[in-house]
């Protein structure tokens, strides 16, 4: 015999188990137990499987609302007398399958003339080339007093801006541009509108319509850096071709930077330290090795640029960051390569060549700023950059060939010839590598490139045109043979 605890008859009951306690029992003894139940309940109580009986009488007309001649039933609930609901068929019988009325006794036509009073227009439908019409010429849409505000009003004298939200804001101007911009190029990207005074719209980098400036710069500003930065390129070339080749390094890296940064701004991932290091590399090695240096080079950015996504340095579209990539690397890099290219002539002689495309340019630039402002009326690529007008062209081809006749023909081995044809390829090529910088301005949403030149906005804003030049300098140098003269 097992021992005894103490505290078993503390311990609490366990749980009994679903279905314990329960007993099937046969026919007979559910009878029997149900004529026990019998004696205990009265006879008028309903019991299981008992049915109903039929309802006798008419059948009630189940109509919403009730025909006229019904008897209105009402009871008084305080001082309001509510209609009592009719009596509804029995459960049993099967539906009659009428939907009844929300507003019983009411004619539809009191319903719409309570929503017609709204208003003292009736609906207009659209059809056909109807969608075209402008609804804020019918003057009956408007209130009959008040002031037309916003894009009602037609003496408005502001326009509409896109504003790209961030620490370095940046505008688009003009209505036409605001419709090309994409809704969207980035999770970075906001776009938030905003309005300013049409007198303050300017586009571009162009000032007047002959480029070069916008028309609310501040000249002296503007001249003081430039001045400044002729004051190093001057010392730097005076210094030797490798003092020269530094400072142009210097410059197209800036740029270069500048590039890439307002890609990434604008929304794109690009690969800014390999697009940098690639870029140093085609100044250092024109420099160095010259033209056998380029396509290698260049093959190795483009195979590298590739595995830069492949790994997952950036994890982003790959083609079209790769694409973005390479025009800052083209674009920039090596354009600006011919610099470096051009200083490699001996005796000081590539420091000429360099010297007088840079004075070129600049004079072109010069001449198209001032020309434009005084005599620009006609423009030069209205849907790009607006303000640049063919005056301002024609003036910077006359300034340049003044000055390329006047100074850099005295610059040995430029003559009198190249030097003013040298004029003629800056006139034509310049113009154009502005034109296609404010092209990706526009695309991109942007008035500048930077502000790091106080008065000009970034580097690339100001080299711009020299970028495009310099290849044609160099194999116009090629072309007349004029090294070793």
């Amino acid at each position: 015999m097992a021992d005894f605890d103490e505290d078993d008859h503390q311990r609490p009951t366990p749980p009994r188990a679903p279905g314990e306690g329960v007993r099937i029992i046969g026919a007979q003894e559910a009878a029997a137990r149900e004529a026990e139940l019998k004696g205990r309940l009265p006879d008028d109580m309903p019991r299981y499987g008992d049915v109903p009986p039929q309802p006798s009488g008419p059948r009630p007309a189940v109509r919403f609302p009730l025909p006229e001649d019904a008897e209105a039933r009402t009871a008084v609930v305080g001082a309001t007398p509510t209609a009592t609901p009719p009596d509804l068929p029995h459960w049993t019988e099967p539906a009659t399958g009428e939907v009844p009325r929300i507003l019983a006794g009411e004619d539809d036509d009191d319903d719409l003339e309570a929503w017609s009073g709204l208003t003292n227009r009736q609906p207009r439908w659209r059809e056909g080339s109807d969608w075209e019409e402008a609804d804020f010429d019918d003057d009956s849409l408007l209130p009959d007093e008040g002031e037309r505000m916003g894009a009602l009003d037609e003496h408005r004298e502001d326009r509409d801006v896109f504003t790209f939200g961030g620490d370095d804001d940046e505008e688009i101007f003009d209505d036409d541009v605001a419709e090309t911009v994409p809704a969207s190029r980035g999770p970075q990207t906001t776009r938030i509108r905003t309005r300013v005074p049409a007198e303050s719209v300017e586009y571009g980098n162009g000032g007047g319509r002959g480029g070069g400036g916008s028309a609310d710069r501040d000249l002296p500003v503007a001249i003081a850096a430039g001045v400044g930065i002729g004051v190093a390129a001057l010392v730097a070339f005076s210094r030797g071709p490798a003092w020269a080749a530094a400072f142009a390094t210097i410059i197209v890296l800036v740029a270069a930077a500048e590039a890439f940064d307002v890609f990434r701004r604008s929304g794109f991932k690009p690969a800014t330290l390999l697009g940098l290091v690639a870029t140093g590399s085609l100044m250092v090695g024109g420099y160095i090795r010259g033209e056998r240096a380029i396509p290698l080079i260049l093959a190795l950015s483009v195979m590298f640029s590739m595995l830069w996504y492949l790994f997952g340095v950036v994890r982003a579209r790959p083609a079209l960051n790769l694409g973005v990539t390479l025009l800052g690397l083209l674009w920039v890099g090596f354009l600006g390569s011919f610099a470096t290219l051009m200083l490699r002539y001996p005796n000081r002689e590539g420091v000429a060549f360099l010297l007088g495309t840079v004075i070129a340019v600049v004079a072109n630039d010069v001449g198209a700023l001032f020309m434009g402002r005084q005599f620009g009326n006609t423009p030069l690529a209205e849907e790009i950059s607006p303000n640049k007008s063919w005056e301002g062209w024609a003036g910077g081809l006359v300034t340049s060939l003044l000055i390329c006749a006047a100074i850099v023909s005295r610059i040995h081995p430029w003559g009198f010839g190249s030097a003013v044809l040298l004029a003629l390829v800056a006139s034509v090529v310049g113009p154009i590598g502005d034109l296609c910088e404010s092209m990706i301005k526009r695309d991109l949403g942007l008035k500048d490139m930077s502000s790091v030149v106080p008065g000009h906005g970034g580097v690339l804003d100001r080299f711009d045109a020299i970028l495009f030049v310099l290849p044609a300098a160099y194999y116009l140098v090629e072309l007349l043979n004029l090294a070793g003269k």
